[in-house]
């Protein structure tokens, strides 16, 4: 699963509906416990993110697994398709997932962020973190886990942000159009962040792809609606593997 971090996924590692199904979370470079390169040239080459879920795979002798992109995880997820192609891949699960870095893709509240994300102000930079995880919900967490998101989103390097937004790799909808498994598309209607369009539009383009609408949840239907997501991909990942 690319993902920001393993531990935004802690409640399907813990769902029974996905007990019978071997997971492999890992963080993102420059986020959690991954290595942090200082220089932001390290985040903007696509191959990059797309050698690092290569490793995963490899390191974990994973066959034929089913990737899960969230959030910037949809680029990462693009990225490896982009570079290493999809025919050992038994499907892709986006959620709320950039797949075009455009902005009439992103909502203005992403756009912001943008910007106070990579500030050299440590006090506007802090505020972003607060207000960006934030935003990431339509049923907010309890005060606990969100002390828990905060100090882990906080350990991320600026040098992401700065890195990705130079990225000439903007445009992966082509890819996901080309790859040849199944696609489920999950999304929050109340996302702040990234708009449905950019779901609808890779749901318009992949002839086996289903758009799943999560009415009751924001950026992280997930964390949000945990057992609706995870009976969805139980059955998604059982019907992708046996093709």
């Amino acid at each position: 699963m690319p993902c920001m971090t393993a531990a935004r996924w802690e409640k399907q590692f813990a769902d029974p509906a996905l007990a019978g199904f071997r997971m492999v979370g890992f963080d993102l470079r420059g986020h959690g416990d991954s290595d942090k390169p200082t220089s932001p040239e390290a985040y903007a080459d696509a191959d990059r993110w797309a050698d690092d879920v290569a490793a995963v795979i490899a390191g974990a002798k994973l066959r034929r697994p089913v990737l899960v992109g969230w959030s910037l995880g949809g680029f990462v997820a693009g990225a490896y398709l982009r570079k290493y192609g999809g025919s050992n891949i038994a499907g892709i699960n986006l959620v709320d997932a950039v797949t075009r870095l455009s902005p009439d893709l992103l909502t203005e509240e992403a756009g912001t962020f943008t910007r106070t994300a990579t500030s050299r102000d440590l006090a506007e930079r802090t505020a972003a973190t607060a207000d960006f995880l934030a935003a990431c919900f339509h049923r907010p967490p309890t005060a606990l886990e969100m002390q828990r998101m905060l100090v882990v989103n906080g350990m991320t390097a600026r040098a992401v942000n700065e890195g990705f937004v130079k990225t000439v790799t903007s445009d992966l909808e082509p890819v996901f159009k080309d790859y040849a498994g199944p696609i489920l598309l999950t999304h929050g209607v109340h996302d702040r962040l990234v708009r449905l369009v950019m779901s609808e539009r890779i749901n318009a383009v992949h002839a086996n792809s289903r758009l799943s609408l999560f009415e009751e949840s924001g950026h992280s239907p997930f964390f949000e609606q945990p057992v609706r997501y995870g009976q969805e991909r139980a059955a998604f990942v059982t019907a992708a593997s046996s093709l």
